[in-house]
């Protein structure tokens, strides 16, 4: 028999883990590396524009670029509603999007509003490229210097929208004068609605299939396909464009940058210096978690040399295999695949009373333990009692490189239904899946309250935008499977056999995933990577320390880049507030923080970074037995 967890209100409530965190910027550029590297021409990162940009205009009162107005009493308040919950407009599908980003990813009680509003231009772009389309939203401050220009080119983290990164490196930006270029990496909020055979436009709107502003048009013969067997189904462009998005990450994040420059030069013709160019702006590249990995993947194909300086936090990044530079590494989706399966049952030998969500997996020990049964019984496990099987699926996990401060956090991935969102949409997206090809015969519906799939209504559909994480359960729409009996049920937790099933298609997506891997280079520009070591989603021993390991192999090491990891950091500044989080884990945004204040310092010719270390309270300029160091090939982290 299969085991399944029922679906929780709390599970709803945390979709954020879906992937579910200084000095006025002015005059000129930072020179270029002292080695200039091969100049590549602007038509390799340069995207067709779909249409004329959508433009806001906003004064800084009634609407702004940081907070659509909101401020802090809005940003802390409900929902902004719309005038016509069937017809919201663009603005109003603005203003909620980027509540809903605040609430998904800032600890807004310890920095509500981010400052003071800030008024300007904003510019919306829909691109086409051979990667595969994006969405580019180019935001000018009123306080812009065009004469001594600064761009921050951010990518939203997870699956966000557009607006996926303004909480965290874009409102980094505003609030330095610097105009902000954001990508949504190929990602982002668009949704398909299949029984309507509706899509969404890159302002949120709704769209019909041929508008050519639609931000996800999926392929028509599977929707066909698709809608014949579950005509209730909800698609995602993250997991049903039938594009490995990830794999151009870095490539959407430079096609951003070459949009802002020209979106800039047409709004300021008569600029005394001439057009914006690479050489004459200052360009940070910033962003966390996917957009984070983003980052790293651009700075890796830049090798003409647009970007200045980057920042990358939490980054999901695929560095190069073990045996290349002495670190363990494995991808998010075998890490997703290996906690679908194994967590649920972990979560029983965990004995910190101080954990969080541990009222949750209380409440949950019956179906736990039918967990830790099948297991034994499809040989998965070895032990006969429950505690044995939870202490053996535990070790599993540890003997990975999880590290414990990292499964400190697992009865809150299960219960938020981490593992089972990641690891559906992303088999899809390596895999490059048709609509209708259904990973493990997982789709996405909404649901009644019985768990049975059901369609949208039309007001579900009219907030989709601004509502939806990018990746299911989201929005009110959650991951659907068979159960035993046959019939389509909400199936947020996974099951046994949904992990297996997935683990059995690695050889599908084992082209998809090559396709992601990081090559780090040589480089002399100034880099911060910065991660949360109690981070888990994306640990600390899978991504940022092997990859700074790696570019400390490539040359980088006496350059430019530093690695900061946070003892008492992890991913998801939101539920900071709650229990278990409250008091035990630190903010990462302030740190993220001072880590772009460093770069951008250097850039305009003050001190070097830092040495790498584990920040204890705050990046030292001297860190003494903190630093992180490499000795002869391998990494050394001070505990």
């Amino acid at each position: 028999m299969t085991h399944t967890m029922p679906v929780a209100p709390l599970a709803r409530i945390f979709t954020v883990a879906s992937l579910a965190a200084g000095v006025l910027l002015g005059g000129c550029a930072a020179p270029r590396p002292a080695q200039a590297p091969t100049v590549t021409p602007a038509a390799a990162h340069r995207a067709e524009r779909l249409a004329a940009p959508v433009r806001y205009e906003l004064d800084g009162v009634s609407d702004d670029l940081l907070t659509a107005g909101l401020g802090t009493a809005g940003l802390l308040g409900p929902p902004p509603a719309f005038a016509d919950p069937l017809r919201p407009t663009a603005r109003e599908l603005r203003r909620r999007a980027i509540y809903m980003n605040y609430r998904g990813l800032a600890d807004l009680a310890a920095a509500p509003g981010s400052g003071p509003a800030v008024a300007g231009t904003e510019l919306l772009v829909g691109l086409r490229s051979p990667a595969g389309p994006s969405t580019v939203l180019l935001q000018i401050p009123r306080g812009f210097d065009a004469a001594h220009p600064c761009l921050v080119a951010v990518a939203s983290s997870g699956s966000r929208g557009i607006y996926g990164a303004l909480p965290t490196a874009g409102g980094w930006g505003l609030r330095h004068g610097c105009a902000v270029v954001h990508t949504d990496k190929g990602t982002g909020s668009g949704a398909f609605d299949v029984a309507g055979g509706r899509g969404l436009r890159i302002d949120g709107t709704i769209g019909e299939p041929g508008d050519p502003l639609l931000s996800f048009a999926p392929d028509p013969a599977g929707v066909a396909r698709l809608a014949a067997a579950r005509p209730d189904a909800v698609l995602f462009r993250h997991a049903n464009s039938g594009l490995n998005v990830e794999a151009h990450w870095g490539e959407y994040l430079l096609e951003a940058i070459d949009t802002a420059l020209q979106l800039l030069g047409a709004e300021y013709p008569d600029r005394a210096a001439g057009p914006f160019e690479p050489a004459n702006t200052l360009v940070i590249a910033a962003g966390i978690s996917n957009g984070g990995g983003a980052v790293l993947r651009a700075l890796e194909l830049d090798t003409a040399g647009w970007i200045d300086g980057a920042v990358a936090s939490e980054p999901n990044v695929l560095p190069p295999p073990r045996e290349e530079h002495g670190a363990a590494t494995t991808s998010l989706y075998d890490l997703a695949v290996a906690h679908l399966l194994l967590q649920p049952c972990a979560l029983l030998a965990d004995d910190d009373p101080t954990s969080p969500f541990l009222a949750a997996t209380t409440a949950a020990r019956p179906a736990l333990v039918g967990w830790c049964r099948e297991l034994a019984a499809r040989g998965e496990l070895r032990a006969d009692s429950t505690a044995a099987q939870a202490a053996e699926a535990r070790k599993r996990l540890l003997a990975l490189g999880i590290l414990p401060e990292a499964l400190r956090l697992g009865h809150f991935n299960v219960h938020a239904s981490l593992w089972s969102a990641i690891a559906v949409a992303y088999t899809a997206a390596y895999a490059r899946m048709a609509p209708d090809e259904l990973p493990c015969g997982a789709s996405f519906a909404a649901t009644d309250a019985a768990g049975l799939p059901r369609a949208l209504t039309g007001e579900e559909f009219a907030r989709i935008f601004a509502d939806s994480a990018g990746i299911a359960p989201t929005a009110g729409v959650n991951l659907v499977m068979p159960g035993a009996d046959g019939v389509l049920r909400a199936a947020n937790f996974g099951s046994v056999e949904l992990a297996l099933c997935l683990r059995g298609l690695r050889g599908r997506v084992d082209a998809g995933l090559a396709a992601t891997a990081a090559r780090p280079r040589a480089d002399t520009r100034p880099l911060v990577i910065l991660h949360g070591r109690g981070d888990g989603l994306v640990p600390v021993t899978y991504s940022s320390r092997p990859y700074f390991l790696a570019s400390s192999a490539a040359g980088g090491g006496t350059a430019g880049v530093r690695y900061y990891e946070v003892e008492r950091g992890q991913h998801f500044d939101a539920v900071l507030p709650l229990p278990g989080f409250a008091g035990h884990y630190v903010a990462m945004q302030p740190f993220f923080d001072r880590a772009m204040d460093l770069v951008a310092a250097q850039l305009r010719g003050g001190a070097g970074l830092p040495p790498s270390q584990v920040v204890r309270e705050a990046i030292l300029d001297a860190p003494g037995a903190d630093a992180i160091t490499i000795d002869g090939g391998t990494l050394v982290i001070p505990r």
